[in-house]
Parts: structure tokens; C-alpha cells; sequence
């Protein structure tokens, strides 16, 4: 049966990742994870559903009022454009294997269209779009007569929502390229608004009564609350949520012609994302040029060289140098949604220097992954195991702890953060990025997986990889996360002696586990060169 270039895309890449987790799970593994995923996904997804689907029941009952248009329109936007956001800034985007379709004439059209549903089956996407379909199901089925516009409503906003993904990571793999300057915008930009931010937040009362709101505040707040539901109401979402009410009120031939704001903004976003992806493709195919002249150098330990090796190779890619955005981006976490919380003195550092080492998994993870076919002429070196992971070790740890200090400097600029405390954050982070790395190499030899270096894309962890990933991380980070936040709770002298100690302890558990994981790798040599070589 022939099969047009968009499904053989779909099929190939579907193939694809069926054959991989049997590599690295074994048939029954394999059996037994799908089960596994069928047997969550169904009380998950089914929870999701209907939660979602008695809010659904809940709001249609008033649709016809003035203030719910805007509160779904909302509530859509948020899911589909910052659902975008978040899947584009965490690489939950690109899901084919572009290196093995150069050599075929495919149109880049039928590239991003098969880009587009790939994206679907990432996790995030799956969750917003099973929870907006049980959002407009139960509106549905509340008001019958807007049943027929409820799958162009769901579609509108699902496809907005994959767009907005695929536009965000191929934009950010355009600002990679010039990382330089961007960070130097971004730390003026953030000392800027948190100065004058700073400045205009008012002095906390000692008395625990509220102050009360003057009339000139009341006004304020009115005023703002009308900008922001006539912002609201400009919304493309909104504007699909509008149809909805014409189709109840009968006015069929209005609630069709208002998707023509919707489908347009989604037509431009699909536009300028195949224009970004066209040009992409034509940057891959130009050679980078090199103009700087290389030095020899030397080292006095084989491990030396490699980390020196590993940490060059990081910063070539364009996922490393991407990585010295997540400071930046942690800070205006810190700083924005989450400033108003009570007890941020206590858990701002520490939360803040766990979240950026959760960065580095996919590199932690996939130690060899860069190396792709060098592999080969690295495994022939007169460099035993041993000497190989510590080079890694060394090279990941330059990685992160420049992505550290440039975190702590920016909290002490910034935030203010006694020196204490950021010490105690770096060796929290130190704690953390020594235990995951000693996780990270075993799955290194056991299950291997090619990067890419000039590009953001494809470089996502496979689902089993990615399970094992945030059980690693939420154990880590709970175990030296709570033992932080314990120390300064009850002996805040000590927090820094605590860490130390933490950081001595997991350093030498990890020397001691590191020749097991050396013996581990000499068996699994082969497998590294069929995957990666």
C-alpha cells in the first residue's frame, strides 16, 4: 500500500520509537511499560476528563453571562498559548529525526505538518488537550446547540497551542546563536525591573490587620480590571468562545463567521513556523565558519583531557549554550510569579538552585550523546573506563557550576542574598548534580542516544529515560532539599557545616559507586558504537 510523504513521516517516526525502547527494554520490557502507560493514562486521563468535564457542565449552565466569554476565552488562551510557551522553553517540540530525512526531496510544509502532529504526543500537549476537550464536552453537553462547534473549538486551540510550541524552540535556537548579547540584554532588563519594582513595592505593616483599601485604590483597580477584560476580549480564543454563545442564541451564520479571527491568527502562526523551520534548514546545510585558530594543549591526567574535551564539546552545542539562559529565567520565576509567597526567604535559594540543576539531566543522562560518532575514536583511546567518566564528571561539572555562579551572582545582585545562603545553595546544587550524575552513568551505557549539536531539536530524553529522570530528581532534590530547608529551620548556623558535610558524603558514595559504573560501560562498549557510531 503507498503511502504519502506526511503519513510515511508519521509511520517512520513511529517505527522509529517503537524500535528504540525495544533496544533498550527488551520486547518484554517493552510490553510491559505500554501496559503500563495504558493502565495510568486511563485512570489519569479519565480523572482529567471528568473533572474537567463537571467544570465544563458548570460554566455552560452560564454561558449567557458577561463576564464567562472572558473567563474561558481565558482560560483557552493560557492553554494554548502559554501550554506553547512552556512546551517550546522545555524542548517538548521537535519530535523527528531530521538527520535521517536530508537525503529525501520532502517539502517543508509536509516537515512542519508532520512536526505538528509528532508534537501531540508529548506529554504536556496530551494533558491540555484531554483537559480542554473535557472543558468543552461538558459545556456541550449542557448546551446541546453548541455541540457541532465544539471539535473547531478544541482543534483552534490544540493546533494554536502545538504552533506556539514549535515557534518558541525554533526561536529559541535562533537566539542560541547569539547567546552572547542576549544574556547581556536579559541581566540588564532584570536588574532594571526588579529595581524599579523593588522601589515601588511599599514598606510591610508591623500590625497584622490589613490596611484598608482607600477609594482612590478602588478606582485603580477598576480601572485595570477593565484594561485587562478588554485585553481579554481581544483574544483570538475569546472570540471562539463567542461562538459558542451565537450558537445557543441560534445566530448560526455569526458563530461561524467569528472563527475566521481564530483560523487567521492560527494560519499566521503555521506560517511564520514554516518559514522559521524553512530557514533552519537552510542554516544546517551552510558549514559554521571558524575562524579562530586552535592551540594545542596538554594535561597532567587523563581525565583532564576529557573533561576538558566534554566541557568544549557542551559549549558548542547549542542545547549547553542554551542552558545559560535557565539562571536568568529562574530569577524571573523567582522574582515574578512567586514573590509574594510568605516564606520566601526560607526556600527562594534553595528552590532556585534546585530547579536549575534539573537543566543538566539531559546531558546527565546521555553522557556520550554529544560524542555521536566520535564515540569510536573515543572508546579507542589508551583511557581506561574509570578515567572516562571522570572526564565527563569534570566537564559536566564546569557546565553547571558556571550556570551556578552566574545564578548566585544575579540572587546576591539582585534578591540580596546573604553569602551564606548562597554557598549553602551551591552546595546543595553540588549534592544534587553529583547524585544524579552517578545515576546518569549507568543510563549513559545502557541506553545511548545521539544529539544534536547545532540544533534544539531531537534532543529530548526517550519516555522511559524521562520517567527515570524526574523520579531521579524529585528523589534528590526532596532528600538535600529537605535537608536544607531542616537546617535552616532549626539550626541556621549550621546550614552551611550541614551541606558540607552532605557534599562530602554523596562525593565519596559516588567514587566509591564509580568503578562499578566503569566495569558496567566496558560491557556496554559495543552497544555505544552501534548506537552512536
Amino acid at each position: 500500500m503507498a503511502l504519502g510523504s506526511f503519513r510515511a513521516l508519521l509511520a517512520a517516526h513511529g517505527q522509529t520509537t517503537w524500535n528504540q525502547s525495544a533496544r533498550e527494554l527488551g520486547r518484554q520490557g517493552q510490553w510491559a511499560l505500554v501496559l503500563t502507560v495504558l493502565v495510568a493514562a486511563t485512570f489519569g486521563a479519565g480523572l482529567l476528563l471528568v473533572g474537567t468535564g463537571v467544570l465544563g457542565w458548570v460554566l455552560g449552565g452560564a454561558l449567557d453571562r458577561p463576564l464567562l466569554p472572558l473567563v474561558l476565552g481565558g482560560m483557552l488562551s493560557l492553554v494554548s498559548f502559554g501550554g506553547g510557551l512552556m512546551g517550546g522553553v522545555l524542548g517538548g517540540a521537535r519530535q523527528l529525526a531530521w538527520e535521517s530525512y536530508r537525503g529525501f526531496p520532502l517539502r517543508t510544509s509536509t516537515l512542519y505538518g508532520a512536526e505538528l502532529v509528532a508534537g501531540f504526543g508529548d506529554l504536556l500537549p496530551l494533558a491540555l488537550g484531554s483537559a480542554t476537550a473535557g472543558l468543552l464536552v461538558g459545556i456541550g453537553l449542557r448546551v446541546p446547540a453548541t455541540l457541532p462547534l465544539v471539535p473547531l473549538v478544541w482543534l483552534e486551540t490544540v493546533l494554536t497551542l502545538l504552533a506556539v510550541q514549535l515557534l518558541i524552540e525554533g526561536l529559541a535556537g535562533a537566539l542560541v546563536r547569539r547567546l552572547r548579547w542576549l544574556l547581556i540584554a536579559l541581566g540588564v532588563l532584570v536588574w532594571l525591573g526588579s529595581t524599579l519594582l523593588g522601589g515601588r513595592v511599599p514598606p510591610k505593616s508591623t500590625s497584622n490587620r490589613p490596611a484598608p483599601i482607600s477609594t482612590a485604590q478602588a478606582e485603580r483597580l477598576r480601572v485595570i480590571g477593565h484594561r485587562v477584560g478588554t485585553a481579554v476580549d481581544l483574544l483570538p480564543a475569546t472570540a471562539s468562545v463567542r461562538s459558542l454563545l451565537l450558537a445557543r442564541q441560534g445566530r448560526w451564520g455569526a458563530a461561524l463567521g467569528i472563527h475566521a479571527y481564530p483560523l487567521g491568527v492560527l494560519a499566521l502562526l503555521l506560517m511564520l513556523g514554516t518559514r522559521l523551520m524553512r530557514r533552519e534548514a537552510e542554516a544546517e546545510r551552510r558549514p559554521e565558519p571558524n575562524t579562530r585558530r586552535q592551540r594545542l594543549w596538554s594535561f597532567r591526567h587523563p581525565a583532564e583531557g576529557i573533561g576538558r574535551l566534554h566541557f568544549q564539546t557542551l559549549m558548542r552545542s547549542h542545547l549547553g549554550r542554551f542552558a545559560f539562559l535557565m539562571p536568568l529565567m529562574t530569577l524571573v520565576l523567582l522574582k515574578g510569579p512567586l514573590s509574594q509567597v510568605s516564606v520566601q526567604a526560607l526556600w527562594t535559594v534553595p528552590a532556585g538552585f534546585a530547579y536549575l540543576s534539573l537543566v543538566g539531566n539531559n546531558f546527565t543522562f546521555n553522557q556520550f550523546g554529544l560524542d555521536r560518532h566520535g564515540v569510536k575514536a573515543l572508546l579507542l583511546l589508551p583511557v581506561a573506563s574509570r578515567h572516562l567518566l571522570q572526564g565527563k564528571l569534570l566537564g559536566m561539572a564546569a557546565h553547571q557550576g558556571l550556570q551556578a555562579l552566574l545564578l548566585a551572582g544575579l540572587l546576591g545582585l539582585v534578591d540580596h542574598a546573604r553569602p551564606d545562603l548562597l554557598l549553602a545553595g551551591l552546595l546543595l546544587m553540588a549534592c544534587i548534580f553529583l547524585a544524579q550524575t552517578a545515576v546518569g552513568q549507568w543510563t549513559s551505557a545502557w541506553a545511548p542516544r545521539p544529539m544534536v549539536m547545532n540544533s534544539l531539536k531531537n534532543n529530548n530524553m526517550p519516555f522511559t529515560m524521562g520517567l527515570l529522570s524526574v523520579a531521579a530528581s524529585g528523589l534528590w532534590t526532596s532528600l538535600y532539599g529537605g535537608l536544607y530547608i531542616l537546617a535552616a529551620w532549626l539550626a541556621p548556623g549550621w546550614l552551611v557545616p550541614v551541606l558540607a558535610l552532605a557534599f562530602v558524603l554523596t562525593l565519596g558514595a559516588h567514587l566509591a559507586i564509580l568503578p562499578h559504573a566503569a566495569a558496567f560501560l566496558d560491557r556496554r562498549r559495543e552497544v555505544l558504537v552501534e548506537r552512536l557510531g
